[in-house]
């Protein structure tokens, strides 16, 4: 560029009104401030106690704070019920012998590419129009036999897919579950079924004394995060063995240190046999129950009571002669369990098949 231009360009650059303007200062950002969250209460009653208002407002207060849920998604994918050693053997057969045809038609048409294909004009003395002709149309033969290989092969790329269902599949299915329990819930709850030898089973033991007043508790039972199955009518034996009903009693009401059979699962559940709930420490079986004030865990109070009639109530006695609170639901006669586990009472009203199930309990 010649000086002169080169000066009057930079004495354009140079002029103020073409200066980068200086960076505005950061604004500072306002703190933001939390509205206090408002809850709907009604005023005191004046016959009402203060403490007892002020457990029920919080009681108020946690269930407005409570966000719904509602787990509509498929079931869980468990690969290794497909992915089975056999069906990777003859999967990994299937590819090795795709391979092998795929490295035949590279070879043969590298050697097409590299030779320019067949040459016969080498050959002597020089083939007949006959002979031409007949090597023309075995080439041929040759370029449709493998037009012929490349076409099946793509064919079943297209056709192949995996073992694995699609998640429209498993979509499908798990509508098809969702209804099933629907309709399994409108369906009557069978807590157990007697076969035709158990169904008319009865044992004096049991019968209720005519100046006897026996308690009987109601217990809903529920699919775990589902809807109610069914309610079960318990009649105890107060008057046989009253120590274990009334313990009994307590976790289905509820002691101060919130154990309670309320939301316990039934953990162990034997077809046709029995099943066994009732762990309100640990809900798995493993704990163990301390009533509030005692040092030690009551003992067995009376094996007296067999397990002779379906639907009896046994409370579990441990191997060290601690009654725990757990308790077991028998669906045919047990005599295997008798002088193990103290009976205290049996079902009066049955409902429902057992799956993963929680409890909800009623005392009259």
């Amino acid at each position: 560029m010649h000086p002169l231009r080169e000066r009057a360009c930079d004495e354009l650059l140079e002029h103020p009104l073409l200066a980068t303007p200086p960076p505005e200062p950061e604004r500072p950002r306002p703190p933001r401030v939390r509205k206090p969250r408002v809850f709907k209460l009604p005023p005191r009653f004046p016959l009402l106690d203060k403490e007892f208002y002020a457990k029920w407002c919080n009681h108020q207060k946690e269930l407005q704070l409570t966000t719904y849920r509602v787990d509509d998604s498929p079931p869980e994918l468990f690969p290794e019920l497909y992915l089975k050693p056999r069906r990777l053997d003859y999967y990994a057969r299937q590819l090795e012998e795709n391979m092998n045809v795929n490295k035949e038609l590279l070879k043969r048409i590298n050697m097409i590419q590299r030779t320019g294909g067949y040459v016969d004009c080498w050959i002597k003395p020089e083939p007949t129009n006959t002979y031409n002709k007949l090597l023309c149309k075995q080439r041929q033969r040759m370029l449709n036999e493998i037009r012929r290989q490349n076409l099946y092969f793509y064919s079943r790329l297209l056709i192949a897919r995996s073992e694995q269902l699609l998640t429209k599949e498993l979509d499908d299915a798990w509508k098809d579950t969702k209804h099933k329990l629907i309709l399994g819930a409108s369906l009557p709850f069978i807590l157990f079924k007697t076969e035709k030898i158990d169904r008319d089973i009865k044992d004096p033991a049991f019968d209720k004394p005519p100046s006897v007043q026996r308690n009987k508790v109601s217990m809903e039972i529920w699919v775990l995060g589902g809807s109610k199955i069914g309610k079960v009518i318990i009649e105890l034996f107060n008057d046989l063995v009253p120590k274990t009903c009334q313990l009994f009693l307590n976790l289905v009401k509820g002691d101060p240190n919130g154990h309670a059979y309320m939301g316990t699962r039934f953990f162990r559940v034997v077809p046709n046999l029995y099943c066994r709930g009732g762990d309100v420490t640990k809900d798995n079986g493993f704990g163990c129950y301390l009533p509030e004030g005692e040092v030690e865990p009551m003992g067995a109070e009376s094996y007296r009571l067999k397990h002779t009639v379906p639907g009896v109530l046994s409370m579990v006695v441990t191997k060290d002669n601690e009654v725990n609170g757990q308790f077991n639901i028998i669906f045919k006669p047990l005599p295997q369990f008798d002088g193990k586990h103290v009976v205290f009472g049996r079902v009066s009203i049955k409902a429902g098949i057992f799956k993963q199930l929680f409890l909800t309990e009623t005392f009259y």
